[in-house]
């Protein structure tokens, strides 16, 4: 379809179909390249042509103005992003990100795991403490990501193994290192849930990292974790040999 089209100047296959880490549960992404100046008339007829080239039982645009989303009739999620031909090839930037919720680049693993160690530490100092005692759960839960990503780090620095899929760390991590994720208590959505699953995912974090900072001749954040210790035995009453005071 996008062949017959002269506003069309090439369109690629992107994603891990592209990459060739797609496997029988990835999604299908194209790329279609188009000439300047058809760039908007061609976005305008989004519905027309997607429906000429598979039926959908979800057709939509909410993230971007120029990506459609779709899930076919046979299950398939099938992404079209439009791209005007003079539009610069965009590059990742370099490095690894560390959690979810810093812009920060990393290209080695020292500052990384220096990192992680310091924002588990105010994640526990503080908003862990926060959203536990208020009973915001749903808010907790949804930076649980972020948190997940930091033992991540932790874990694929025991390796000093750069993930080969930014998108897909855990293909990286060994038997061992998954176990440890699944040792990990369920995160309910209950005062008592979220507590147990924080605390062992900070004891994870914060165990695995500390050979790490040997290895690597940082200095650990003692003043920090004090402060995060002294907390967590304030509001909860609790003590750990994981974590000084």
């Amino acid at each position: 379809m996008f062949k017959a089209d002269p506003r069309v100047v090439r369109v690629e296959l992107t994603g891990s179909q592209a990459d060739g880490t797609a496997d029988e549960w990835s999604d299908l992404d194209l790329k279609v390249i188009v000439r300047d100046d058809a760039v908007g008339p061609f976005l305008d007829e989004w519905e027309s042509w997607m429906d000429k080239i598979t039926p959908t039982v979800l057709l939509d645009r909410p993230l971007f103005p120029f990506v459609i989303n779709s899930v076919t009739d046979e299950g398939l999620t099938f992404d079209v992003s439009v791209w005007a031909e003079s539009a610069p090839e965009w590059t990742p930037p370099p490095g690894f990100a560390v959690g979810m919720m810093s812009g920060r680049r990393f290209t080695e693993f020292a500052p990384a795991v220096a990192y992680a160690v310091q924002e588990r530490l105010r994640c526990l100092a503080g908003p862990g403490i926060r959203f536990t005692k208020r009973g915001d759960h749903v808010s907790h839960m949804s930076g649980i990501g972020h948190t997940i990503g930091l033992l991540t780090t932790v874990l694929l620095a025991e390796n000093e193994t750069v993930p080969k899929d930014s998108r897909h760390p855990e293909r990286d991590l060994t038997d061992d290192q998954r176990a440890v994720f699944a040792a990990l208590p369920p995160a309910t959505m209950s005062y008592d849930g979220m507590l147990s699953f924080e605390l062992a995912l900070a004891e994870a974090t914060l165990t695995r990292a500390r050979p790490l900072f040997v290895r690597y001749g940082l200095e650990w954040p003692t003043a920090l974790e004090s402060v995060a210790a002294r907390n967590t035995r304030e509001q909860f009453g609790l003590t750990f040999d994981w974590l000084h005071e």
